[in-house]
């Protein structure tokens, strides 16, 4: 009984890191690969390529490796996207919050 509880724990605690294994492509597998946030300066969905304005008014050009990822999306909307050591966007994710302002004094 104690070595069906101890394989179920071992089963039920790799579950997460089996799923996101399988579920995560060669190219976005790599944690190193940097995450740009900003928002969606340019968007071309039939010439496969975008833009994003950072909040530090820099702009990074990409290529879009799925078009699926960016449907209903529209120029002026705040995303985050991870990009491939050849600038192709291999991951849409959840913005974080923009940089605010200093107060005046």
């Amino acid at each position: 009984m104690i070595m069906k509880t101890i394989g179920l724990l071992g089963v039920l605690l790799c579950a997460p890191d089996f799923a996101v294994t399988l579920a995560a492509s060669p190219e976005s597998a790599s944690q190193d690969s940097p995450v740009i946030t900003g928002t969606l300066k340019a968007l071309d969905l039939s010439k496969l390529n975008g833009q994003i304005e950072t909040d530090l008014k820099q702009t990074v050009a990409f290529t879009i490796q799925n078009p699926d990822l960016f449907k209903g999306l529209s120029v002026g909307e705040r995303i985050a996207v991870r990009l491939d050591e050849q600038g192709r966007a291999v991951k849409l994710m959840a913005p974080s919050l923009p940089e605010l302002p200093v107060p005046e004094k």
